[in-house]
């Protein structure tokens, strides 16, 4: 009786060792993409996408035996719905929303801290304490961008913000005076106007919005989705031993030098 018993616990470990392996084996390659202009968490290099989000990924990936491809899917909107297809495994560094959380499965812990901030022109600052401090001001955003429910829905009902569809444009209309300021977020924002000839003629808040995290996520769609909790530890460790923070310094000059080399 007891050797049977001890035949059959041999058995399941087996079993369940075999049935690891072979889920590891669907996801290889993993598949992962980003928004193709958010340096420098990321960005696009050709058919590529880089960047310290898929720095940060691929490292733990490579900690973990997983192999790994980053690939440009298209303009933000249709990397997305590649997302919900199932076509690409995960999306790395992105605002969690109800609608995305609808085909996604978000790590439960922040990958970056990615606060955001108010960016104007020298020839109109103003000063920012708080929220409140913009109502009555026109203001500018990218499209799609999202800065966490609360300070949505202040914008839908308090303010008045022009929607453009770059981070280019936004602050060329603050240049010309078209906006009074720029919700965008400080480190993307930052990393921009390093590379703009004009960029020492803007300043941005001392003060930020608010103190906002990204998460990366996974298709629901995607054989991968067993990884979440490891890979979820492991962003917790490296946001908290400071890696996370070096990487992100570190893909501030990285972009510099690849926009530099164009």
């Amino acid at each position: 009786m007891d050797n049977r018993l001890s035949l059959s616990c041999c058995l399941l470990a087996v079993l369940a060792f075999s049935a690891q392996s072979d889920t590891r084996e669907d996801c290889q390659p993993l598949i992962m993409t980003a928004h193709p202009e958010y340096p420098p968490y990321h960005w696009r290099e050709g058919g590529l996408i880089a960047g310290a989000s898929v720095e940060l990924t691929g490292k733990i990936l490579d900690e973990m035996g997983i192999s790994w491809i980053s690939t440009y899917r298209g303009p933000w909107k249709r990397t997305l719905n590649a997302v919900r297809r199932g076509d690409v495994d995960m999306v790395v560094a992105l605002k969690k929303t109800a609608e995305r959380e609808m085909y996604m499965e978000y790590t439960s812990e922040p990958i970056f801290q990615n606060p955001f901030a108010i960016f104007v022109h020298q020839s109109s600052v103003f000063e920012y304490n708080q929220w409140s401090d913009l109502i009555g001001r026109y203001g500018g955003k990218n499209a799609g961008d999202r800065y966490g429910q609360a300070f949505d829905n202040f914008v839908k009902s308090k303010l008045t913000v022009e929607v453009a569809y770059s981070t280019d444009s936004n602050f060329q209309k603050l240049k010309k005076g078209r906006i009074d300021y720029f919700i965008h977020g400080r480190y993307v924002g930052l990393a921009h106007l390093s590379q703009r000839d004009d960029g020492h003629e803007f300043l941005v808040s001392d003060k930020n919005l608010n103190d906002g995290f990204i998460h990366s996520a996974f298709s629901k769609k995607s054989p991968c989705l067993h990884l979440l909790p490891e890979i979820s530890l492991r962003y917790q460790q490296m946001l908290i031993s400071g890696e996370a923070e070096k990487i992100l310094q570190d893909n501030i000059k990285k972009w510099a030098e690849a926009e530099s080399a164009h």
